[in-house]
């Protein structure tokens, strides 16, 4: 049951960001806000995760892991009604110029700063209650939950515009009340690590910086199709606003759905080791990614996104059990804190830098992360492998594996 209380905390904290993302374009205009504004609040919310995401996994090793996910869903239900109130006032016309600006980036950042309580501690939770042979299969019930959320949370949001941009807001204020109230009953708390023996973790320790460099390119990859994806399709299939976002919407549903079809498969049936799920996942990237290039119509690039979900789910419980078996037992919220950190970084970069690559050349976005999963291929094979091979790790890799 306690794993149940961690699936659904993930699964609300990505509902909640995911709720409001088809609302995000026509809320700004409607709030006066230019499209650069727009970017710059989105990333502000991406830094904050970034700067926090390790700091909230060590204190999950001091104050326990219950207490910080109860922390992180108290915080992130403070930031939202902020942010909602400030939305409002906007849509009523009582907030306008540069303090509606500022209330907006303060309430964004603030549920950066929240939001990045929950994985991490969720993360660190799941080594705390698995083995070394059952670590991947773990987290990938923690990645379901996050996909799961990516295929609901745009249908809901959706919907909940209909009868007014609001409403989706108000749904994202009231998802952390309920995610503290199931954690609070459920989740066994768990005991502070001793401060004596709890050490930070580095991420240029031999143990884990081959798996984090394999989790940032991943990421990299992931949010670069989701940024550059719509700016494609248009380009490519010469559809009106109205069509791509209709088919945007479908191919990211897909992901999703293989995404999660793919971690339930690994949890239930396949079971592999992190250095087998990365060989195995990021193949299925680059084929997708080279099918992108590759063609230009509906169903081929339909099959590419299936792809991506398949690939995704595969190489993300693997590179996370990776930085989560590369560390010491001592030591899981700070792993846990530095994937959420190779997240933040990702989700800081790859907007700037993938809109900047294809204002120069539509394929040059995907162009450039293919040759990430390439280097990722690589990584998995004969850098990251070694670093992990320590007591209580997976074993090395046979032929046969």
């Amino acid at each position: 049951m306690d794993r149940v209380a961690i699936f659904f905390s993930v699964f609300a904290s990505t509902l909640g960001m995911m709720i409001i993302m088809p609302i995000l374009g026509p809320l700004t205009r409607e709030l006066g806000l230019t499209e650069s504004q727009t970017g710059w609040m989105v990333s502000i919310a991406s830094v904050v995760m970034a700067a926090t995401g390790a700091w909230w996994g060590a204190k999950s090793d001091h104050w326990g892991r219950k207490t910080v996910i109860l922390t992180g869903f108290a915080g992130l239900f403070v930031a939202y009604v902020l942010y909602t109130m400030a939305i409002d006032q906007g849509l009523k016309g009582l907030l306008t110029g540069l303090p509606l600006l500022a209330a907006l980036f303060a309430g964004r950042a603030l549920v950066g700063a929240f939001l990045a309580a929950v994985p991490a501690s969720a993360q660190a939770y799941m080594a705390d209650v698995t083995t070394s042979e059952t670590r991947s299969a773990g987290m990938a019930l923690i990645g379901a939950a996050s996909g799961l959320g990516m295929i609901v949370g745009p249908a809901i949001g959706g919907v909940l515009a209909l009868k007014g941009l609001i409403w989706p807001m108000v749904l994202a204020t009231l998802l952390p009340v309920a995610a503290f109230i199931m954690v609070l009953i459920v989740v066994p708390r768990t005991a502070p690590r001793e401060r004596a023996t709890t050490r930070r973790l580095s991420p240029f320790a031999p143990q884990v910086r081959g798996w984090l460099a394999i989790g940032l390119l991943i990421m990299l990859t992931i949010v670069t199709l989701q940024v550059s994806g719509g700016f494609y399709f248009q380009d490519r299939l010469g559809l009106d606003n109205v069509a791509t976002a209709r088919f945007v919407a479908l191919c990211l549903t897909l992901v999703g759905v293989f995404l999660v079809v793919t971690q339930t498969l690994q949890m239930r049936l396949l079971k592999w080791a992190p250095r087998r799920l990365v060989r195995a996942g990021t193949p299925f990237l680059i084929v997708s990614l080279l099918l992108l290039l590759a063609t230009a119509s509906e169903p081929t690039y339909a099959i590419a996104y299936a792809l991506f979900g398949v690939g995704a789910g595969l190489a993300m419980p693997g590179y996370m059990s990776g930085i989560s078996l590369g560390a010491a037992e001592d030591r899981q919220g700070a792993a846990a804190g530095l994937a959420a950190l190779m997240q933040g970084v990702a989700a800081i970069i790859a907007p700037l830098g993938s809109t900047i690559l294809y204002e120069r050349s539509p394929v040059l976005p995907f162009l450039v992360i293919t040759g990430l999963c390439a280097a990722a291929v690589v990584l998995g094979l004969f850098i990251g492998l070694p670093g992990v091979e320590t007591p209580g790790s997976v074993a090395p890799i046979t032929p046969e594996a």
